[in-house]
């Protein structure tokens, strides 16, 4: 199969539609439509969750840009804007956050723009952080799949070479079979989807707060990792043993962590029978009083 879609869906004037944007925009308009009921779920303001529909893309771009930059194109943060031989301004890299995007960053700017949200609306009213989180996540997963389908009508993030017959001869960037690991990864992101739906029925309110957070975040960077193994490598995933690449690296520690605080703590127990119901917060508890430190501070 060759696949030689011009990434441009349609164009007016210097604006480009562009099949990436629509994919993402897609993603990011189911998981606002989803984020209002999974918010009140958790006994969260609705309002709330519409706050951070602006809030949590903002730093997801932010973070996903600046994490690309510093881990696979060091380079592009001495890339400040100039004009070229031809008097054009460039943006360049370091302030052109429409390129380069790691999802790795992306989760990262994702939680941090979370807390500073959680810091002003939710710990004034002693709402614990985790339950902002656990809600956040169960919706965040719908744009998981859109972006990897974006991926491939952008001929991007392509799959190493294969004689199997899933090969895709990607024109756009070399005339070699390859997987096409951005549709291997959108069914993974879409079955996390099916996983994390039927766990938010039956165990949202039983589980304790950040159960759910850490648990779909470890299941998705395992998943990340499993795919990682059917991806061309980059300039700097050159001679790694194993055919292990900078993906491998930045996703095995956030799974191993999620899976040691799930399974090997009673904070975030993952099970309802492992956690005692008088240990069980229900999602829609009354957050708790502060204690005398936590006056005091």
């Amino acid at each position: 199969m060759h696949w030689n879609i011009d990434p441009v869906l349609a164009s007016v004037g210097p604006i480009e539609l562009r099949y990436y944007g629509l994919f993402f925009a897609l993603g990011l308009l189911l998981a606002a439509r989803a984020a209002p009921e999974n918010f009140a779920t958790y006994g969260l303001p609705r309002e709330h969750a519409e706050r951070l529909t602006l809030w949590i893309p903002i730093g997801m771009l932010l973070g996903a840009h600046y994490f690309h930059l510093i881990f696979y194109q060091p380079e592009g943060l001495l890339d400040l804007p100039h004009f070229d031989a031809d008097g054009h301004f460039v943006l360049g890299s370091l302030f052109g956050l429409g390129s380069g995007l790691a999802s790795h960053g992306g989760a990262i700017g994702c939680v941090v723009a979370l807390y500073i949200f959680w810091r002003r609306h939710g710990r004034p009213s002693w709402v614990p952080f985790h339950r902002y989180a656990d809600a956040v996540m169960v919706s965040s997963v719908w744009v998981y799949p859109w972006v990897r389908l974006g991926n491939f009508f952008n001929s991007e993030i392509v799959g190493r070479p294969t004689d199997g017959p899933l090969g895709v001869v990607f024109d756009r960037f070399d005339d070699d079979p390859r997987h096409p690991v951005q549709l291997y990864e959108a069914l993974f992101y879409f079955g996390e989807i099916a996983l994390v739906l039927w766990a938010h029925r039956h165990y949202a309110r039983r589980l304790r707060d950040g159960t759910m957070f850490y648990s779909v975040l470890g299941l998705h960077f395992a998943l990340r990792f499993v795919a990682e193994f059917f991806k061309e490598s980059q300039g700097i995933d050159e001679g790694w043993p194993f055919h292990l690449n900078m993906g491998h690296l930045l996703s095995a520690p956030v799974t191993i962590v999620c899976a040691i605080l799930v399974f090997g703590t009673r904070r975030f127990a993952m099970f309802p029978l492992v956690t005692p119901p008088s240990e069980a917060q229900p999602a829609t508890a009354a957050p708790r009083r502060p204690s005398a430190r936590q006056k005091r501070a």
